[in-house]
C-alpha cells in the first residue's frame, strides 16, 4: 500500500496542479500559503493541511521554510476512519503530533523511508483527537506513549487511556513486553533521549525534561542503570562514530 513520508523545502511558489493520492503537509519551519480547490488558507506549525486526491492546488512559501509531507493512498485513509479530516482540509496539529514531526525531522529523510509504514499511520491518526483509529485498547495505549513520552504517565493514567484494570495492565504489559508499564516507559524515554542527544545541540537538561525525566541527574542515573553509560558520554561516543 503506498505511502510515503519526506522532510521537503518548496521553491517559492508551485502553480496549480494535482494528483491521484493524497497528502498531507505538515509545516517544520515557516508558513505556507496554499489553495485547496478554490479554498485559501495558511499553514505554519499550529495548522497542517491535508489535501484529496484529484484536488487542484497550489502554494506559495519561502524558500527556508519546510515541509514535513506525508504522501498516501486514499485506502490508507479510510482504513484508518479519518476521511473527515480530509473533508476539513485544514487541520490543527495537536502537541502529540508535533512531537512526530520533531521526531521525523530528527531522523532524517533516509530513516524517514524505512519508517514510513510505522511512523505514517501513527501520524495521520494522532491528528485525531481521540486516537480512535486504534481499536487495540493495549495499541491505543502504545501509540499515546510514543508520541508524548515525556508527558506525566503513572500507571493510573495508562490504565485509564487504555480502558483497563490495574492489574490488566500489567498482565498486558508482562505478555507483550516482558516488563512492566514503568519499565517500559523508562527504556522509551532513554531512546527518546538518545535520539536528542544524537541529533541536536540541546543542553542535557533540556533533553532531560523533554524525554520525561525530572532533572539531568535523574537521566544520568537511569542511563547509567540501564545502558550503562551517561548521556554526556553517550553524545561524545555518537560524536566520534558519525
Amino acid at each position: 500500500m503506498f505511502l510515503s513520508l519526506e522532510v521537503r523545502s518548496y521553491q517559492r511558489e508551485n502553480p496549480h496542479h494535482h494528483h491521484e493520492h493524497a497528502q498531507l503537509v505538515l509545516p517544520i519551519r515557516g508558513e505556507m500559503a496554499i489553495d485547496v480547490n478554490g479554498r485559501g488558507g495558511c499553514i505554519d506549525q499550529s495548522l497542517a493541511a491535508l489535501v484529496k486526491p484529484g484536488s487542484v492546488h497550489s502554494q506559495h512559501s519561502d524558500v527556508d521554510s519546510r515541509f514535513l509531507v506525508l504522501d498516501c493512498a486514499p485506502t490508507i485513509l479510510e482504513a484508518l476512519q479519518i476521511e473527515r479530516l480530509a473533508r476539513r482540509m485544514y487541520v490543527p496539529i495537536p502537541p502529540a503530533t508535533r512531537r512526530l514531526i520533531e521526531f521525523a525531522e530528527l531522523i532524517g529523510n533516509a530513516q524517514l523511508s524505512i519508517a514510513a509504514s510505522q511512523l505514517g499511520p501513527l501520524l495521520l491518526s494522532s491528528l485525531n483527537p481521540d486516537f480512535s483509529c486504534f481499536s487495540d485498547p493495549l495499541g491505543q495505549l502504545i501509540a499515546r506513549l510514543r508520541a508524548d513520552p515525556g508527558a506525566s504517565w503513572t500507571n493510573e493514567a495508562m490504565a485509564q487511556v487504555a480502558n483497563m484494570s490495574m492489574s490488566q495492565l500489567h498482565q498486558r504489559f508482562r505478555l507483550a513486553f516482558k516488563m512492566s508499564p514503568q519499565a517500559w516507559l523508562t527504556k522509551l524515554r532513554i531512546q527518546e533521549a538518545q535520539r536528542w542527544l544524537r541529533g541536536t545541540s540541546l543542553s542535557i537538561s533540556e533533553i532531560a525534561l523533554r524525554a520525561g525525566f525530572c532533572d539531568q541527574a535523574s537521566l544520568t542515573r537511569t542511563m547509567q542503570r540501564v545502558s550503562a553509560t551517561t548521556p554526556a558520554a553517550y553524545r561524545k561516543a555518537q560524536k566520534q562514530f558519525g
